[in-house]
């Protein structure tokens, strides 16, 4: 199941109206249960309260615009602080933070996002740049070393 596209940009003009992006959406089944899982990314962080006034605001909307036939679990969240980078938008929130990169060839690379854009992105590794075409990787995902 999707939400349609109508939805899905009045979901993220919402969110975007909590100072907040809309990271990803997942629509997963758990316990039997449907599960709308609504993750959301800001400069500033996420916190428990920005998901709490998140799901306040949009739960009006999803009443409205029913995304389900059934019952079902709404859960707005941070993506957490190590992410899988799907889409160039993930990219573009996730500048400045270290990456993991596995390639196709199962070769990982670790660096700073520099810049992206719709087709490649950059990192910065030990002082030098390296772009990678995103069709050139195998999984991406944030960093933490810790």
């Amino acid at each position: 199941m999707t939400l349609s596209q109508d939805l899905y940009d009045t979901l993220q003009t919402y969110i975007q109206n909590c100072d907040c992006n809309l990271y990803d959406i997942i629509i997963t089944k758990e316990f039997n249960q449907d599960v709308l899982r609504i993750m959301i990314t800001s400069p500033q962080g996420i916190t428990l309260d920005k998901c709490q006034e998140v799901s306040n605001l949009i739960s009006p909307l999803l009443d409205v615009q029913d995304p389900f036939s059934s019952p079902y679990t709404l859960e707005v969240s941070s993506p957490g602080i190590e992410r899988i980078l799907k889409s160039p938008r993930h990219f573009k929130y996730s500048i400045g933070e270290t990456l993991e990169v596995r390639l196709l060839d199962k070769s990982t690379i670790i660096g700073t996002l520099h810049s992206s854009d719709d087709e490649k992105f950059t990192l910065e590794i030990e002082g030098n740049t390296q772009t990678f075409f995103y069709h050139q990787t195998k999984k991406v995902k944030t960093f933490f070393e810790w």
